[in-house]
């Protein structure tokens, strides 16, 4: 801010003078003219003496108030004041301004190094012989700018959400530069920082962890060289946000054993809190507050074979919404294995991967199921792909079962119980006499078993060569 500060100077008086007698009027100078003769008498004028008017006397009372210089006009005579005042800062010149109401302004340039500067002013009247000419000159003292910061964001939001800030830096001075560090900050301290750029703007974000409910955040500009620092506050409202709930056990439960189920209710940034209920078939078999990962679990006891109902329901807290989710759990009685021997001699020296559920040896044209490395089913016969269509080596994971599957690709060749692993190659139901195009043909009861055994992301691991 630039403190007002002014300064008087009185112009000096224009008087027009002539010859006085010697009682001190003043006298006109008559013409004389000049005689064709010597010996003519002389004539002298009688004509009265011819008063000069006096011009008035101007001053200029000189101020800086904000960014702005005053040139304020006064005369001896109160005659108005009319003309242009120049104004110069430090030297350079800022033009001249005409008067308008024994008053002339001008805009003083923005940016000007923060201390003591001078101003002069001349008074050029447009008309001397009425008024006359002045000057004044006088020092102020350039301070900061002042400043303000505001902030515009979504006013509603959901806990966890990415809060976005639009920060607007304006500086009381036009044109002044206004470029620094802005922070958005809590109570508990700094959310986000950043800097705007010379025009006053920028964009930053935080994640919203605040509990549902009005909030008030602070932005902060911290200033610069020729501007001042700037606070502001704004409100955000907090919503609550959704939570997720997963199901899980331990795959492959028999009849007859408990099976533990566990449920996560998973929400970020932080894990919810809160009741959860886990029913099994309608009856409850877990309920209370969840652990400090969100978890809650309970026991589904001597569980019987066929599909059962597994829901879970959580009530929510303070930031997360109430949810609930529902899943199957399948028990199914165990595959009684037609291939006990051959699965006996080649458990002895089993080369597919513990890691893998179903193994295909081309070589020895046969494939089985297993778990944890133990064989639970088969070595059964198959046959892979021909010459120039060869079923392809290496781990695969399924990613597909399709129990009526039409061939897209060999004239809607049926496909039943089909096991994807491999892009197009699958398990399925096929000729045990004639080579695929690529595919794992199996009898109709092993491709039923391999069908109910696999499910999506379990490992098929094959290796070897036909030997055809």
């Amino acid at each position: 801010m630039i403190a007002a500060v002014s300064a008087v100077v009185l112009g000096a008086a224009l008087v027009a003078c002539g010859p006085s007698n010697s009682s001190g009027t003043l006298e006109s100078v008559g013409s004389v003219a000049n005689s064709t003769s010597s010996s003519a008498p002389a004539t002298t004028s009688s004509a009265a003496p011819v008063e000069v008017p006096v011009a008035a006397t101007a001053s200029i009372a000189l101020s800086v108030s904000g960014n702005t210089a005053v040139a304020q006009l006064s005369t001896s005579t109160g005659v108005p004041a009319s003309g242009s005042v120049t104004f110069v800062v430090d030297g350079s010149s800022l033009g001249a301004q005409p008067v308008s109401a024994n008053q002339a302004t001008v805009a003083l340039p923005p940016g000007l190094p923060i201390g003591e500067h001078t101003v002069a002013a001349s008074y050029s009247s447009d008309n001397s012989t009425v008024v006359g000419n002045a000057a004044a000159t006088t020092t102020f003292n350039a301070a900061k700018a002042g400043s303000s910061v505001t902030a515009s964001v979504d006013p509603s939001i959901r806990y966890g959400d990415q809060e976005t800030v639009t920060i607007v830096v304006a500086g009381a001075v036009p044109g002044v530069d206004v470029s620094g560090q802005v922070t958005v900050h809590d109570e508990a301290g700094v959310l986000v920082d950043g800097t705007v750029d010379s025009s006053g703007q920028t964009t930053l974000s935080f994640m919203n962890r605040a509990d549902p409910g009005t909030k008030t955040y602070t932005v902060s500009y911290a200033g610069n060289d020729a501007v001042d620092a700037s606070a502001s506050q704004f409100p955000v409202q907090t919503t609550q946000t959704n939570a997720d709930i997963v199901i899980d056990w331990a795959d492959g439960p028999l009849p007859g054993t408990d099976v533990a189920i566990t449920a996560d209710v998973v929400g970020t940034p932080d894990s919810p809190t809160g009741v959860a209920t886990i029913t099994y078939d309608g009856a409850q078999i877990a309920n209370g507050p969840v652990d400090a990962n969100g978890k809650i679990s309970g026991t589904a006891s001597a569980v019987a074979a066929g599909d059962h109902q597994i829901k879970v329901s959580y009530a929510g807290d303070v930031r997360f919404e109430p949810t609930s989710s529902a899943a199957t759990l399948t028990v199914k009685e165990p595959v009684a294995n037609p291939n006990q021997a051959g699965a006996a001699a080649v458990q002895a020296s089993n080369p597919c991967p513990a890691a893998a559920s179903a193994c295909i040896d081309l070589s020895n044209e046969q494939a089985w199921l297993q778990s944890g490395g133990q064989i639970t089913y088969g070595p059964v016969p198959i046959t892979s792909g021909a010459a120039g269509s060869r079923t392809r080596t290496g781990m695969f994971s399924v990613f597909w079962r399709d129990k009526n599957h039409k061939s897209s690709l060999f004239n809607n060749a049926p496909m039943p119980n089909s096991v994807f692993f491999d892009g197009d190659i699958a398990f399925h139901q096929g000729s045990l006499s004639d080579q695929s195009n690529g595919c794992i043909h199996l009898s109709w009861d092993a491709s039923q078993t391999f069908f109910d055994t696999l499910s999506v992301g379990d490992a098929v691991y094959a290796w070897g060569a036909p030997p055809y």
